[in-house]
């Protein structure tokens, strides 16, 4: 095996216990600090929690990032990021508390998301930030293995839905899977692109995939609004 095959081997090896490890330190912890939908009732302790893995991942890929040339801080950028912080902020507070009423018991709704509040938003937001730098630790890696990007967008597409068929453990409900895994291998397949060929891509990356979330409590709200009396 020849070093750069062996790089490979070794950054999806982390890449996968990052996400398999974070995820299960997610549901450990939810019981401890008393949260039926942890975001929502302990999102300073899991924002913290997602912000250490996160780091974790930036120092354990540094060298690789640095090469990608996507994350070093440029005054533009910074002006971008503070931009979106305002406006996924903004969306939180703002517009989340005036969306349509619904009503779910934990019978009819297992899913967290469904049940999800501004507050929701601050570890969700961390989390995303979490699998952007997987993400693009793995593409940067295939990158470095001279794969055609349409080579890198099919696995990470297959990878990244893949992963999100996974749901099904904890959440029995066959639509929510389906369609977050639809979502996750379109996704997957589009980051590639956003990543090694535009100058921005990861700012542009991250911001289609909490816009995802967002749109998605916008209609889940929408079509399950509790009807007028």
């Amino acid at each position: 095996m020849n070093v750069a095959a062996r790089n490979l081997g070794l950054t999806v090896a982390a890449i996968a216990a990052a996400w398999g490890f974070s995820a299960y330190g997610y549901f450990r912890l939810e019981p401890v600090l008393g949260g039926e939908v942890g975001y929502n009732d302990a999102p300073l302790a899991f924002a913290l929690y997602y912000a250490v893995w996160s780091l974790a991942v930036f120092l354990v890929f540094r060298r690789t990032f640095q090469r990608g040339g996507d994350l070093s801080p440029q005054p533009l950028r910074l002006v971008a990021v503070v931009l979106l912080a305002l406006a996924f902020a903004a969306f939180a507070v703002l517009v989340v508390p005036r969306l349509p009423e619904t009503e779910w018991s934990r019978t009819n709704s297992p899913v967290e998301f469904f049940w999800a509040t501004s507050w929701y938003f601050l570890p969700k937001s961390v989390e995303i930030l979490f699998q952007q730098l997987l993400i693009a630790a793995l593409v940067l890696a295939l990158r470095d293995r001279t794969c055609a990007v349409w080579q890198i967008s099919a696995l990470v597409a297959v990878l990244f839905g893949g992963f999100h068929l996974t749901l099904a453990l904890s959440y029995p409900n066959p639509m929510y899977v389906m369609r977050y895994t639809i979502a996750a291998t379109v996704f997957g397949a589009l980051v590639p692109q956003l990543l090694l060929r535009l100058r921005h891509g990861f700012l542009l990356s991250y911001a289609i995939h909490w816009a995802y979330y967002a749109l998605d409590i916008i209609a889940i709200h929408f079509a399950f609004a509790v009807p007028d009396p």
